[in-house]
């Protein structure tokens, strides 16, 4: 009983992943995942970008740092960091990415409310740990 009610979780996910990916959020992401893979000239500042992160990680272990070389790397750092997050193939790869996110968390969020019966960001009642929340005043007289 246990095996057939595992194939069945399965193949329900199975099914799940694959009309997810016929939502036009994940045709959007994996367009812009694409080209963001495939953008020569952001895969260059990418590499960059990281080459240039190692070498100030390795100047920044030496005992004696050479002030002028850190701030050079760190310029250039600095440059290629707005130049990859300004790139248009770059921020649409972050807004479709983000909005696919956005999907899979609702998804999860209503797995766990089938399982659990209550909401995954509801508000427990306790405000010491709470970053706000909507329902922040009904707890002020509690």
């Amino acid at each position: 009983m246990e095996d057939r009610l595992d194939d069945m979780i399965i193949e329900m996910a199975h099914h799940l992943g694959e009309t997810i990916k016929a939502d036009r959020r994940f045709v959007r992401y994996d367009a812009a995942h694409k080209a963001f893979q495939s953008e020569p000239r952001l895969t260059h500042m990418m590499t960059e970008y990281s080459a240039q992160q190692a070498a100030l990680q390795s100047v920044y272990g030496k005992p004696d740092v050479d002030k002028t070389l850190t701030d050079a790397i760190e310029g250039r750092i600095n440059m290629l960091y707005l130049e990859i997050t300004e790139h248009p193939v770059y921020k649409e790869f972050v807004e479709a990415k983000a909005e696919l996110d956005d999907l899979i968390k609702g998804v999860n969020d209503e797995i766990y409310f089938a399982l659990t019966g209550e909401e995954a960001h509801s508000c427990g009642g306790d405000c010491a740990s709470c970053g706000g929340c909507s329902t922040a005043d009904e707890h002020i007289y509690d």
